[in-house]
C-alpha cells in the first residue's frame, strides 16, 4: 500500500508532475464534465418545478448541516493520506476513528436540530427538521468509505475512480428530477446526495486494496487525532465560509433571497468545480510524495495554478455575459431576478478556483495549522462583511461582498502555499490572477456588448450569444492565454496535438 520512492518515481517526480496531475484530473474531470453538464440541465429543469423559497429550504439545510459538522470523517483520509509510507499500519485505527467521528457528528446534528428551527424562523420548520434529521445519516456513511477512498487516491487509481462518481452521480442527478417531478420539492437537493454517498461506499468498499495485517490501536487513533483535530477545523471553517452566504441569507432575508443566491452559485460553479477541485484531488496525493523537495513541490503546484487560471477565468467571464441569455431563454420569470447574482457569483470564480489546489498542497504540506489560521481570518472578516451585504441588497448584495472577500483570499492562500519553497514567489503567486484578468476585462467587455446587442432579435439573438458569441470569446480567450506563459503554451498545446493524435488513430 505504501509507494517508496524509486528513481523512477523521482524522474517522475522532477518531469513529470504537471502530466500526472493533468491527466488524473483529465480523467476524474471527464467524467465530472459529462455528470457536471447533465447536473446543470437537470438544475434548469428542478427549478422549473421548485420555487426560489423552495429552493432557499432545500439549500439553506444543507449550509445548516456543514454548519453543524465540527469534525467529518472524510478528512480523517486527508491526515492518513499525508503519511504515506505507514499507510497499511495507520488504515485500520484510521477507519474506527472515522466511524467514532461519524457516529458523535451524527447525535451532534440531531440534537441540534430544536435550536436551528429556533434561530431559523423565516424557513418552513417542518421540511428544516425532516431534511436536516435525513442529513444526519451521512457522516456514519462517509466513514465506511475512508479507508478505501484513501487507498486509492494513494494508488493514483484515478480511472476507477471517475467511473463509480460519474455512474453514481448520474444516478444521483436522475432520482433528483424524478422526486421533484413527483413533487419532492426541496428534498430533491437533499434526498439523492445521501443515496449517492451510501452506495459510493458500498463500491469503494469492495475493489479498494485495504490492507488488513493491522487492527485498530487507541494509540495510533489518538496520534492521528491530533493531527485530525488542526485539519478537520480548518476543514470545518472552510465549509462554513463555503456555506456562510447561505446561512447569513436564510437568517437575515428568509428563505427567497437564500434560494435566489443558491440557484445562482450552484449553477456557477459547475466548471470550476469540474477543473479545479477535481486537479486538487489528484494533486494531494503526489504532492505527499514531493515532501522532501519543497521546491520541487512548489514549482508543480504553480505550473498547475497557472494552467488552471488560463481556462477558468475565461469559462467565469463567459458565464457572466452570457447570463441574461441564457436565464431568459430556459427558466421562468419567477428565476429572472437571480441574473444579476449568477453574473457576479461568476466573476467571484475567477478568484475562488484557485482555492482547491493550494488546500491540497498545505495539507500534502501538512502545514494544518497555517490552513486553520488562513480560514479563521477569512471567517471572522466576511461574517460581519456578508451581513451588511445580505442586509443592503439580499442576495445580489451578498455576492458582491463575497466577490470581494474572495479576490483577497484566494491570492494569499496561492502564496502561503509557496512559503515552503526556499526561494520567493510573491509575484509568481499574483501574476496568476493579474495576467488573465488584464487579458479578460476588455476583451469580454467588447463581447457582452455584442451580446447586448444580439438581444434585440429576440430568442434568435439569444441562441446566437450562446451557441456562437460564448464559445468564439472563450476559445479566443483561451488561445491568447497561450501568450502569457511557457507553462501555459506548452499544456494547451500538447493537450491540442494529443488530441488530433487520437482522432487520427481512430477509426473512420
Amino acid at each position: 500500500m505504501t509507494v517508496p520512492p524509486t528513481s523512477t518515481d523521482s524522474n517522475t517526480h522532477s518531469g513529470g508532475l504537471g502530466r500526472v496531475a493533468m491527466r488524473g484530473s483529465m480523467l476524474n474531470s471527464a467524467q465530472w464534465l459529462i455528470n457536471k453538464v447533465l447536473t446543470a440541465g437537470a438544475m434548469f429543469i428542478i427549478a422549473s418545478f421548485l420555487t426560489p423559497a423552495e429552493w432557499g429550504v432545500g439549500i439553506g439545510s444543507l449550509a445548516i448541516f456543514q454548519f453543524l459538522c465540527l469534525f467529518l470523517p472524510l478528512t480523517v483520509g486527508d491526515v492518513l493520506i499525508a503519511h504515506p509510507k505507514r499507510f497499511a499500519l495507520l488504515a485500520p485505527s484510521a477507519s474506527g476513528l472515522a466511524m467514532i467521528i461519524g457516529c458523535c457528528t451524527a447525535a451532534v446534528t440531531l440534537l441540534s436540530i430544536p435550536v436551528v428551527i429556533y434561530f431559523y424562523t423565516k424557513f418552513s420548520a417542518g421540511w428544516l427538521i425532516g431534511l436536516l434529521a435525513v442529513q444526519a445519516i451521512r457522516p456514519i456513511i462517509e466513514a465506511k468509505f475512508v479507508v478505501p477512498l484513501s487507498a486509492m487516491r494513494l494508488n493514483l487509481a484515478y480511472p476507477k475512480m471517475a467511473f463509480i462518481d460519474g455512474v453514481l452521480q448520474m444516478g444521483a442527478t436522475l432520482l433528483s428530477l424524478v422526486i421533484a417531478a413527483c413533487g419532492g420539492r426541496s428534498a430533491a437537493l437533499v434526498v439523492p446526495q445521501i443515496v449517492n454517498v451510501a452506495a459510493k461506499a458500498t463500491w469503494y468498499s469492495s475493489i479498494a486494496n485495504v490492507p488488513r495485517s493491522a487492527r485498530f490501536h487507541p494509540k495510533l487513533a489518538l496520534f492521528l487525532f491530533r493531527s485530525f483535530v488542526k485539519a478537520a477545523s480548518a476543514q470545518y471553517i472552510h465549509n462554513v465560509i463555503v456555506m456562510l452566504e447561505i446561512l447569513v441569507l436564510g437568517f437575515v432575508s428568509g428563505e427567497y433571497q437564500a434560494g435566489l443566491f443558491g440557484f445562482a452559485f450552484l449553477i456557477a460553479a459547475q466548471a470550476n468545480t469540474v477543473i479545479a477541485y477535481q486537479l486538487g484531488v489528484v494533486l494531494q496525493p503526489i504532492f505527499g510524495r514531493l515532501q522532501d523537495d519543497p521546491e520541487r513541490q512548489v514549482t508543480g503546484f504553480l505550473k498547475a495554478q497557472r494552467v488552471l487560471s488560463a481556462v477558468c477565468v475565461p469559462i467565469c467571464f463567459t458565464q457572466a455575459i452570457l447570463a441574461e441569455p441564457l436565464f431568459r431563454l430556459i427558466l421562468a420569470e419567477k428565476w429572472q431576478p437571480a441574473i444579476p447574482v449568477f453574473q457576479v457569483v461568476s466573476l467571484m470564480q475567477a478568484f475562488y478556483f484557485a482555492t482547491g489546489p493550494s488546500m491540497s498542497c498545505l495539507r500534502a504540506q501538512r502545514r494544518f495549522g497555517t490552513f486553520f489560521a488562513w480560514q479563521g481570518i477569512q471567517l471572522l472578516i466576511s461574517l460581519p462583511i456578508y451581513w451588511m451585504g445580505a442586509d443592503w441588497n439580499g442576495a445580489l448584495g451578498i455576492a458582491i461582498t463575497s466577490g470581494l472577500c474572495w479576490a483577497i483570499s484566494a491570492p494569499l492562500v496561492v502564496w502561503l502555499c509557496t512559503l515552503a519553497s526556499p526561494r520567493k514567489h510573491l509575484f509568481d503567486a499574483l501574476a496568476i490572477f493579474v495576467r488573465p484578468w488584464v487579458v479578460c476585462v476588455p476583451l469580454f467587455g467588447g463581447f457582452y456588448m455584442l451580446t447586448q446587442w444580439s438581444s434585440s432579435f429576440g430568442y434568435m439573438g439569444d441562441i446566437a450569444s450562446l451557441f456562437v458569441v460564448g464559445p468564439i470569446a472563450t476559445l479566443l480567450a483561451i488561445w491568447i492565454m497561450r501568450f502569457l506563459h511557457a507553462d501555459i503554451r506548452n499544456t494547451i498545446d500538447g493537450f491540442v496535438v494529443g488530441s488530433l493524435k487520437k482522432i487520427r488513430r481512430s477509426p473512420t
